[in-house]
């Protein structure tokens, strides 16, 4: 059985989209996140989101492990996070040594926010499908995450 190179061109072309997809997803994000009334950076905001959907505060040295940041470079994403007041230090009252870390109402307001324009720009991008072809098109995006992460774990054994 030989090669089919139209199929090959396809998968090819399906690479090509979702890469162009991935990057434009990630470039629109960062200068949504760059804009003034936002003013965060990606280490910033995943920061702010992991924290903001802990049910608790969280220890410095629990959250660098869980965002995957050194310790230096988290002191510095949480210093300037309390600067802009969208998190804050607290010290437990058995152990004063002990500095955790939790979301302000102010940064649970940003993050509200920031999901609202992200769904503003999606009904942009969307803007000329039809509903049913949006369903249809998220169907085949579920199929396509779910190929990809098989791919993934297959990876990993």
């Amino acid at each position: 059985m030989g090669i089919d190179y139209k199929s090959d061109d396809l998968y090819e072309q399906v690479e090509r989209a979702t890469m162009q997809i991935g990057w434009l997803s990630q470039r629109q994000f960062m200068q949504l996140l760059a804009e003034e009334r936002f003013d965060l950076t990606m280490p910033q905001y995943y920061t702010l989101v992991h924290l903001a959907h802990s049910s608790s505060e969280y220890k410095m040295s629990d959250l660098a492990r869980a965002t995957h940041q050194s310790a230096a470079s988290l002191t510095g994403v949480i210093d300037r996070l309390i600067d802009k007041q969208l998190v804050a230090r607290v010290r437990p009252q058995g152990d004063r040594r002990q500095v955790m870390v939790t979301t302000t109402d102010r940064g649970h307001t940003l993050l509200a926010e920031i999901k609202h324009s992200r769904r503003d720009e999606m009904h942009r991008a969307l803007h000329g499908l039809q509903m049913e072809e949006v369903d249809e098109l998220l169907r085949w995006l579920d199929t396509l995450v779910a190929g990809m992460t098989v791919a993934v774990q297959q990876g990993k054994d």
